[in-house]
C-alpha cells in the first residue's frame, strides 16, 4: 500500500494540511505518515527549541489519535519524529517510503518560528521526484473530480507524462489543460505543441484551453474558479513553471491546492 507523507510543525496551517492529507489518504486508501522535524541544535548558549522531545512525542501521539478518529480507523496512521532540516528529512523519508505524494502547507504561522514558509515548498516542488501538493490555509479536502494542468507548452519532451497520467487516473478525474499566452507571436507554434501534448495525454481525453492574458497567475486561478477545478497541476521547469515570479505566486497565493510533479 502506498503512503502519503505530510509534515507538521503543529501550527494551525500545517495541521490543516495534515487533515487534508488524512482525508485524501482515506479517499485513495493509502497509509498516512505524519513527519515532524526538529532543527539541529546550534550551540549558541541559548535554547531556541519550541518544544521538548517529550512534548513533541505527546503532540504526535494526540495528533495520531485525532487522525485515526477522523478517518474512522479505515487507514493506517503513522507518526515520525526526526532531527534535521525539514526539506532534507522529507527528501530522505521519500527515498525510503516511495510515497504517492507529499502534502504540506504553503507557509507556517510565523516566518521566523516555523518551517513551512513557501520557499521550502517551492524548493521541494523543484527538487523532489515525488508529487508535492501545497495546501493553502482554510482549504478542506474534497473529492478531486477536475484537475487543471497549467502549461507553457515548452520542452514537452521533458514532461513526466507517465506520472501525470497516473495522477489523473488515481483520482479518476477529468483533465483541463490551460495555456496562457500574452501575445499572438508564438500562437501558431503553440497550437502545434498543443496537438502534441494532447496526443501524449490522449488516454485521459483532456480538454484544451488557450487563454490570452498578461497575468498568468490570475488567468489560471480565474479559470479554476469558473470551471470548478479541484486541483491545479504544474510541472516545474529548471528555473520556474512559467516565469520565476509567477511560479512562486502560484504556490504562495493560490486559493486552490497545487500539485507539482517532476
Amino acid at each position: 500500500m502506498q503512503t502519503i507523507i505530510t509534515p507538521t510543525d503543529f501550527s494551525e496551517v500545517s495541521l490543516n494540511a495534515v487533515n487534508y492529507a488524512a482525508d485524501m489518504a482515506l479517499a485513495l486508501h493509502t497509509t498516512l505518515l505524519v513527519l515532524h522535524a526538529s532543527e539541529i541544535p546550534v550551540h549558541t548558549g541559548v535554547d531556541y527549541a519550541e518544544f521538548t522531545d517529550n512534548e513533541i512525542e505527546k503532540k504526535l501521539d494526540t495528533l495520531k489519535k485525532d487522525l485515526i478518529k477522523r478517518t474512522k480507523k479505515r487507514i493506517t496512521v503513522q507518526t515520525r519524529q526526526v532531527t534535521g532540516f525539514i526539506e532534507n528529512e522529507i527528501i530522505a523519508m521519500c527515498d525510503h517510503q516511495n510515497p504517492l505524494a507529499v502534502i504540506m502547507a504553503t507557509q507556517g504561522a510565523n516566518f521566523k518560528e516555523h518551517f513551512f514558509v513557501g520557499s521550502i515548498t517551492v524548493y521541494l516542488s523543484k527538487n523532489l521526484k515525488y508529487p508535492v501538493i501545497a495546501v493553502p490555509k482554510n482549504i478542506n479536502y474534497k473529492p478531486i473530480n477536475k484537475i487543471l494542468l497549467a502549461t507553457d507548452l515548452e520542452n514537452l519532451y521533458d514532461l513526466p507524462i507517465e506520472k501525470m497520467v497516473n495522477v489523473v487516473k488515481a483520482f479518476n478525474a477529468k483533465l483541463d489543460i490551460v495555456h496562457v499566452y500574452k501575445n499572438e507571436d508564438k500562437l501558431e507554434v503553440m497550437k502545434a505543441h498543443k496537438s502534441e501534448l494532447v496526443n501524449y495525454l490522449k488516454d485521459l481525453v483532456p480538454k484544451f484551453h488557450f487563454i490570452k492574458s498578461k497575468n498568468v497567475y490570475e488567468a489560471i486561478t480565474n479559470f479554476a474558479q469558473k470551471n470548478y477545478s479541484d486541483l491545479i497541476l504544474a510541472v516545474p521547469k529548471k528555473h520556474a513553471f512559467f516565469h520565476k515570479s509567477e511560479s512562486k505566486q502560484l504556490i504562495y497565493n493560490s486559493p486552490f491546492a497545487v500539485m507539482t510533479i517532476q
